[in-house]
């Protein structure tokens, strides 16, 4: 259901349809003995932070560039630690479904929610990655001649618009502003 309601008009189906964010660095997947994993805050039934748990999923990792300094890397973690432990915004994927629905896809209703209780993925990742921004980092997209919307956002749209598509489909069509980590 995510990946219909997230995927444009003309556009197949989606690949991603859950997003998280890395809060210590470490081994992606089953850790060989002495490795320890990656640590993670995502939302999913409630906000949760702990070793990245794959299941067998895909999973893709994208890291800004420049890479975050050590004042952006400092909010990025501090902003995503006060999430832990919040229940998740289940009603906030009814917004999206209405926007897709009602709207054709355009983010109108998402765009108007203002409201950081309650998170769902999406705008956790996309609202930690905007408070963990420089007003330089900024600057610098909007001298690359993205539009100023588009520039003032780390995804090129609202946190509270979000979903891992967009957010997917922002990182690989700026190479220049997003890294894919293999």
């Amino acid at each position: 259901l995510i990946r219909w309601g997230e995927k444009d008009k003309g556009e197949e189906a989606s690949w991603a349809n859950h997003t998280g964010v890395v809060v210590e660095g470490g081994w992606v997947g089953t850790p060989p003995t002495g490795a320890s994993p990656a640590i993670v805050i995502e939302a999913l039934w409630h906000v949760r932070k702990g070793p990245l748990v794959l299941n067998g999923t895909e999973v893709r990792f994208f890291r800004p560039v420049p890479a975050y300094d050590e004042d952006e890397l400092g909010r990025f973690v501090a902003e995503a630690e006060t999430y832990v432990g919040d229940k998740y915004g289940w009603w906030k994927l009814g917004f999206q479904l209405a926007d897709k629905v009602i709207f054709g896809g355009r983010k109108v209703l998402t765009t108007a929610l203002h409201v950081k209780s309650r998170p769902i993925c999406s705008f956790l990742a996309a609202y930690v990655n905007q408070v963990a921004q420089s007003s330089e980092r900024v600057a610098k997209r909007v001298l690359s001649g993205l539009r100023n919307g588009e520039a003032m956002y780390a995804f090129g749209i609202p946190p509270q618009s979000a979903d891992p598509d967009s957010m997917l489909d922002s990182c690989l069509a700026h190479p220049d502003l997003w890294q894919e980590v293999k």
